[in-house]
């Protein structure tokens, strides 16, 4: 039998008799790939933190997907679909390598989510139609790289789907000085101890660490020099 040759298994189909690659080899490849990925991600701005855990967004999983020959793009127009009262659109995308379709993927977006309005403020339904076809490209990538993106460190569940999920993005903290969010931004790069400063681009101030968001207590306001006394301590 020929290594390309497949044995089958009763009630299974066909499956391959030999791996196509040595698993040496392909583990080599994949750290190669999550460490380029991992200092990609960490000259983001503003990365995708929830509870001390980050998220990839569709361009991060696009960076890992050319890694592989890997794009991605819809399959047909995003649907209008109504679930109960909730409206919005449905889409599916397909993951190409050489032209063979490796991978497909369907999401929704819906205005009953507390990002887009839900309530009585409705979103624009091409905002709706738009985030269906991020979440459906960047779904699409993820059923075949997520395993990438886990020995990088990264969450496998791409950003974008968090956003409908408890807990959601996370909220940028206002710098301490001027009190504004607006301005403020993840530091380039990593301090000496790993940490990744929030830095307030207005009063050039930096705080905290983006990579472990701050949870205030009930009872106060939330205060930097706490959380850098306790990681101190």
């Amino acid at each position: 039998m020929s290594e390309t040759q497949a044995i089958v298994v009763a009630g299974h189909g066909a499956l391959p008799a030999t791996m196509e690659n040595a698993p040496a080899t392909v583990l080599a490849e994949a750290q190669k790939a999550a460490a380029s990925l991992k200092d990609v991600i960490s000259r983001k701005p503003k990365p995708v933190v929830i509870n001390g855990e980050q998220y990839l967004e569709f361009e991060d999983w696009q960076t890992v997907g050319r890694f592989y020959g890997i794009t991605v793009g819809i399959e047909q127009e995003p649907e209008f679909v109504q679930l109960g009262d909730a409206k919005g659109f449905k889409a599916t995308s397909v993951a190409l390598r050489a032209g063979q379709v490796i991978s497909r993927a369907t999401a929704y977006c819906l205005d009953d989510e507390e990002k887009w309005g839900a309530g009585d403020r409705k979103p624009p339904l091409f905002q709706l139609a738009s985030m269906a076809q991020t979440r459906a490209n960047a779904k699409a990538l993820r059923n075949v790289l997520s395993w990438v993106a886990v020995l990088a460190g990264y969450r496998p569940t791409p950003a974008e789907e968090m956003d409908g999920v408890a807990g959601g993005r996370p909220t940028i903290p206002p710098c301490p000085k001027c009190k504004n969010a607006k301005k403020v931004i993840a530091s380039k790069y990593a301090e000496k101890d790993g940490t990744r400063p929030w830095y307030c681009l207005t009063c050039k101030v930096k705080w905290g660490d983006a990579n472990r968001p701050p949870q205030p207590p009930s009872d106060a306001p939330w205060n930097p020099d706490d959380e850098d006394a306790e990681r101190e301590g």
